[in-house]
């Protein structure tokens, strides 16, 4: 009978240590995944202000040191790598269109990806372009890595729904 009550008190205690050692694992994955949630959190309103600066402000250069890192991997296949080429080829675009606004219609962030859906105008009350960006963040919350894809807006669409 002894050896029953000792038996079942150091089964109480081991399943009560494993407790604690379940709740601290617990503890520990909430915390790494609100750090993560933080991240995102914050690639995402990086990628909008980063937008909003480039593309609305026209404040290319500053959006550019502002928001996208020392290195700058570049997908799309007509603009070069790095922060001057971007600095060099959207601020291009922006003193030819002055008019130019970008209105973002949607946000999806996982991680590092922020992922932006846009409708791009170069001058007010033109169809202009639907484009989705994509964004990969470093720990810092810099941009270093970038892909998009533009399609025309078409006065009309076979299904009759906007592309927004």
């Amino acid at each position: 009978m002894k050896t029953l009550l000792i038996s079942a008190l150091v089964a109480t205690v081991a399943l009560s240590g494993c407790q604690t050692v379940s709740h601290a694992a617990q503890q520990a994955q909430n915390t790494v995944q609100a750090a993560m949630q933080s991240k995102t959190e914050r690639n995402k309103a990086n990628a909008i202000a980063f937008y909003d600066l480039a593309f609305n402000q026209h404040k290319v250069q500053e959006a550019a040191d502002k928001y996208i890192g020392d290195v700058y991997l570049q997908h799309n296949p007509n603009v070069p790598d790095g922060k001057e080429a971007f600095v060099k080829i959207i601020g291009g675009f922006i003193g030819q269109t002055p008019q130019a606004r970008s209105h973002i219609k949607r946000v999806i962030a996982e991680g590092d990806l922020v992922v932006l859906h846009i409708h791009s105008q170069p001058k007010p009350n033109t169809l202009g372009s639907s484009v989705v960006d994509i964004f990969r963040f470093d720990e810092n919350g810099k941009i270093v890595e970038h892909w998009d894809t533009i399609q025309a807006v078409p006065e009309k669409t076979v299904s009759g729904r906007s592309m927004f």
